[in-house]
């Protein structure tokens, strides 16, 4: 790839020769030779620079390199030009166009243009559409429907009934359309609980609906809805290992980070960022352009546009002013039993005591 176009891609200019022919994305102490592609954007990655093998290298207005190291110079953000390059470097996965031998496609399924990979499975009355990658061992029950240009990386299971639209990335292992947890106690006449009595299931009649131009991670979870389908807005990023529930729906855009937690029947809004670890309650209403902190547990309806945390997550300058308080009490504790001792003397002195 030449400088030349790396530069058009980032909307950037060239300090040097644009022919130059880079193959490789690295860091500057990672360089191996002058077809490396050195990113220095950050301070410790400028400081590398002096001693790097790089042939080219993206930098920031102002920043010096060797002589021998074209330039290209890039005043955005560092992030945005990650997401860029990493974005042309990338290969993506390796797989052999066409439905492989050793895959098994029902005689009804449709698959159009798209490549299915060994051990892959596509069930009966499914529709797989062009430019769509099953990798190897991935499975697609019966009566789904999935879009064009999606990868279904390696173990992914997209179950019955499932809508996935276009450029849906799924990745290893997550499963789409598990049935929800749905159980209910049995009763006796009197309402108490049956100790003997195994809960009843809640079957699951809906199914999964997957918006275009998402992505989901590795080992996460998401199941199909009781009655109606459980929804995921366009262009939302799921990150792994994350539990979705039967009957939830999450707006566009969203960011929801790894081991988040989402019970049934929780709507999230558009833009929402759920941070690492933090969980939302069955039928809790998440408003848009909300951010939940890490490890915050949601268990109210949330307001749009603010940051909530704790566990009751909450206003985050409330939560941050209760934690405070609670910080006072190894303080405020000794005034109190000072301030008791000094009344019980002068209610003694008032008795004469």
């Amino acid at each position: 790839m030449k400088l030349a176009d790396i530069a058009k891609a980032l909307s950037a200019a060239v300090a040097g020769d644009g022919a130059v022919e880079v193959t490789r994305l690295v860091h500057p102490v990672d360089a191996d030779g002058p077809r490396d592609l050195a990113l220095a954007l950050s301070k410790e990655a400028v400081d590398a620079l002096a001693k790097t093998r790089a042939g080219a290298a993206v930098v920031k207005p102002g920043t010096k390199a060797p002589g021998s190291v074209a330039l290209v110079v890039y005043g955005g953000h560092e992030r945005m030009a990650l997401a860029v390059l990493t974005r042309l470097f990338d290969p993506g996965p390796a797989y052999t166009p066409g439905v492989d031998p050793a895959a098994i496609v029902a005689k009804d399924a449709k698959v159009v243009g798209a490549s299915i990979g060994p051990l892959a499975v596509v069930g009966a009355g499914s529709f797989v559409g062009a430019g769509t990658v099953l990798l190897a061992g991935a499975t697609v029950g019966t009566r789904a429907v999935i879009g064009r240009d999606c990868v279904i990386h390696s173990g992914a299971r997209v179950g019955d009934g499932a809508r996935i639209g276009d450029r849906v990335i799924i990745q290893a292992n997550a499963v789409i359309g598990s049935d929800g947890y749905g159980f209910i106690p049995v009763r006796n006449p009197d309402g108490s609980r049956s100790p003997l009595e195994t809960p009843l299931r809640i079957h699951s009649l809906g199914a999964v609906v997957i918006e275009d131009d998402v992505e989901i991670g590795a080992g996460t979870t998401v199941d199909r809805g009781t009655l109606r389908d459980t929804r995921i807005g366009r262009g939302t990023k799921i990150d792994n290992q994350v539990q979705i529930a039967h009957n939830v729906v999450i707006g566009e855009t969203c960011i929801i980070c790894g081991m988040v937690g989402i019970a049934g029947s929780a709507v999230i809004g558009d833009r929402v960022i759920l941070a690492a670890g933090s969980g939302v309650g069955d039928h809790v209403e998440i408003g848009a352009d909300v951010t939940v902190s890490a490890l915050a547990a949601v268990g109210s309806d949330v307001p749009p546009g603010i940051v909530v945390d704790g566990m009751p997550a909450m206003r985050r300058d409330l939560a941050a002013e209760r934690f405070m308080n609670i910080g006072r009490l190894k303080t405020l504790y000794p005034r109190v039993d000072d301030l008791r001792r000094r009344v019980e003397a002068l209610e003694k002195a008032a008795k004469g005591e």
